[in-house]
């Protein structure tokens, strides 16, 4: 698989990248990621940091993380959550027509995905002040925006100031009019790789067809009680180390468990559909 966008390393656009082995220590580093960091982007690229071993041929750093566009980042985030567990997800919303709690599922890693753009991910453009250089938000431009407490124009202002340079030189944002930032707009939606992060659903109640926005970051916000009950059983019935059952890769550690509950006489719903008899 590829990212949608990709990376430009020495003039040349990468798209192979590749993820850690998913062990307990990378679980606990996510669930804990948020713990030193004060915004959404900048926990992001912490995960992205931790869980990606590299892109484009090139080792994974934060600073290579805040380089990747906004659709890759939201891209690898989408594709890490079905790594870690692929099992159907629920999502919650409200009906727009009657608010009623609407509830549908969704699988990791199903969402669609539009490739970057012609151009990607940096392209000119002529505009009322001359000709520009447009390119896309990275993970950057995303740190920036969120610690910034202004107004929606101050924002676009702030970000465009970023996006935008001319012979290499920054551009006066200030000039732009209205049909400038319309063009920016369209120019960026083309380049951009974009997640489709919204469902259509019927209501059951009111029968309004709408649409339900998805959060491609709610995975994230994890209990860590599922990781430590793990380590806990693992120690308990096989006296293990918190350490060594950390570096267990994440299919064994759940093997063991699996392991464990037969031999207790548990069996799970999976162990039953594939031997109705609980056999072994």
């Amino acid at each position: 698989m590829e990212l949608p966008g990709g990376l430009l390393c020495d003039g040349r656009l990468g798209r192979d990248y590749r993820f850690k082995t998913v062990t307990g220590e990378l679980e606990r580093a996510l669930t804990e990621s948020g713990f030193y960091t004060c915004t959404l982007p900048e926990q992001v690229t912490r995960i992205l940091s931790c869980s990606l071993s590299e892109v484009a041929g090139v080792a994974v750093d934060e600073a290579l993380c805040r380089s990747l566009s906004a659709g890759d980042r939201q891209f690898l985030v989408l594709q890490l959550e079905a790594l870690i567990d692929a099992s159907p997800r629920w999502i919650t919303a409200l009906c727009a027509g009657c608010g009623e709690q609407l509830q549908f599922q969704i699988t990791p890693g199903s969402l669609p995905m539009k490739p970057a753009g012609e151009d990607y991910p940096e392209s000119a453009l002529k505009l009322s002040i001359g000709e520009v250089s447009l390119r896309v938000p990275n993970g950057g431009d995303e740190e920036f925006i969120s610690a910034q407490a202004s107004d929606n124009r101050s924002l676009l202002h702030g970000l465009l100031s970023r996006l935008l340079s001319s012979g290499g030189r920054p551009v006066d944002v200030g000039r732009l009019n209205e049909v400038d930032l319309e063009a920016l707009d369209q120019l960026l939606d083309k380049m951009s790789p974009q997640a489709g992060l919204a469902a259509s659903i019927d209501c059951p109640h009111c029968n309004l067809q709408q649409e339900a926005a998805i959060d491609p970051y709610a995975w994230i916000v994890r209990e860590t009680a599922s990781l430590d009950m793990d380590i806990h059983n693992l120690a308990f019935h096989y006296h293990w180390s918190e350490q060594a059952i950390l570096q267990l890769p994440r299919t064994r550690r759940k093997r063991y468990l699996q392991l464990i509950d037969r031999s207790l006489g548990k069996f799970r719903a999976d162990d039953l559909v594939q031997n109705p008899q609980g056999a072994m």
